[in-house]
């Protein structure tokens, strides 16, 4: 986040009203509050399926990316574009690789509805972007302040490099259809349908949440000399468990889908704003 000093009134409004709103929902939902049933379902998959489940999203993802590689070879796209488009086409494989999982496997595969009826994904997906956030800056404050301290790399994710220093309109473009639409689909329906729904009733419960959420969080880390992204691996993980926690309690993927498409928007137009990263 920037200094307090640079940020205008209304930045600074519409950041209180989002913070007090998400620290009011987690204290709404808290499970000593809130101790509601999961309406989630066993994901009842035999591990050779799982398997294949995993198997069809990485062949998914690059043939997907390597078909378009071939196709764009004649096009000189800027750099920037190229980099974003390719995360966008990767993420589409994924999706692809999924989709023909589900089909092939059909109801043996099939994400059950859940024990009861949930509240509109809308509505769900809101109150859990908004719960989210207080949780998230909190973290991203203290963890931005450790790795200050001790000495490692703050460098943020090249897709908000991209979005802090760019110019071109259709970048931006390009970039929040991937972030707000794309993205949230393919991660949400791999992380937390996939991953988490299978583990949480194979392992225990919280090494179930843990483990995929600290997964999420350093697979958007470039783990290279650099290391971009580091500043956001314990926010991310934060939000991950979050969600994890909303897709149990709701039993709908598209409680999470909305709500990580709400962060992704709302980061960017942070960013956008100089507000922050």
């Amino acid at each position: 986040m920037s200094q307090a000093d640079e940020i205008s009134p209304a930045a600074l409004a519409i950041l209180a009203i989002e913070l007090i709103s998400g620290a009011w929902l987690c204290w709404k939902f808290s499970p000593g509050r809130a101790a509601r049933p999961a309406r989630l379902r066993e994901w009842a998959l035999p591990p050779v399926d799982f398997a294949c489940f995993i198997a069809f999203a990485f062949v998914g993802a690059t043939t997907v990316s390597s078909a378009a590689g071939y196709l764009l070879r004649p096009v000189h796209l800027d750099p920037d574009l190229a980099l974003v488009a390719g995360g966008g086409i990767m993420h589409i494989g994924v999706l692809a690789g999924l989709a023909a999982f589900f089909l092939l496997y059909g109801a043996r595969a099939r994400l059950t509805d859940p024990v009861a009826s949930p509240p509109p994904v809308l509505v769900s997906g809101f109150v859990t972007f908004l719960a989210a956030l207080p949780l998230v800056y909190a973290t991203d404050l203290g963890w931005g302040f450790l790795l200050r301290k001790a000495g490692f790399p703050d460098e943020q994710q090249e897709m908000v490099g991209i979005l802090e220093n760019s110019h071109s309109a259709a970048l931006k473009l390009t970039l929040l259809a991937v972030a707000t639409v794309i993205v949230p689909f393919s991660e949400e329906i791999l992380f937390r349908a996939g991953l988490f729904r299978y583990f949480r009733t194979r392992a225990p419960r919280w090494l179930s949440i843990v483990l995929t959420s600290a997964l999420f969080g350093a697979l958007h880390v470039s783990w290279g000399d650099h290391m971009a992204g580091l500043p956001s691996l314990l926010p991310l993980f934060v939000l991950a468990i979050v969600f994890c926690l909303a897709y149990e309690r709701t039993g709908r993927i598209g409680t999470t889908i909305v709500a990580h498409a709400l962060f992704n928007l709302n980061t960017f137009v942070l960013v956008l704003a100089g507000i922050g990263s």
